[in-house]
């Protein structure tokens, strides 16, 4: 095998592999976002809390004045399809098809969500800022 194909077929592998990875986080990534979904829908605020970052953890029990898993059953989520998941290395944005976003972080346990309920203010959603109804 010549030192040139050798190089391209390194240079393929090594793509193919980073795409898979990306692959891979923004199905991580949707998938977080609709079970937290419908754990909110069903009001299981333990499955839903699990989900969420330790930030946005701390940011609701301390707005709410009570436990998460009671908390989150108040947060007001539209239970609608994902029409998109962006990954960028450690954090993403997941777009519903009804108009909100969530965003999330890769943690050790995995990727979890930091701000839920969001909606662009002002212009197209990728002008900031957005108003959450769940931040860290």
């Amino acid at each position: 095998m010549s030192r040139r194909l050798a190089v391209a077929l390194v240079v393929v592998t090594a793509t193919t592999l980073a795409g898979c990875g990306r692959d891979e986080d923004r199905r991580a990534v949707t998938t977080v976002t609709e079970r937290f979904l419908r754990a909110v829908a069903r009001d299981d605020g333990r499955a839903a809390c699990a989900l969420l970052t330790r930030g946005a953890v701390m940011a609701l029990e301390s707005e709410a004045g009570r436990r998460c898993a009671v908390a989150i059953t108040d947060v007001r989520v539209a239970r609608a399809p994902v029409a998109r998941a962006q990954v960028y290395v450690t954090s993403a944005k997941v777009d519903l098809r009804g108009g909100e976003s969530a965003f999330l972080s890769s943690t050790r346990a995995g990727w979890r969500l930091d701000a839920v309920g969001c909606r662009a203010q002002g212009g197209k959603p990728a002008d900031l800022p957005y108003d959450c109804e769940l931040e860290a």
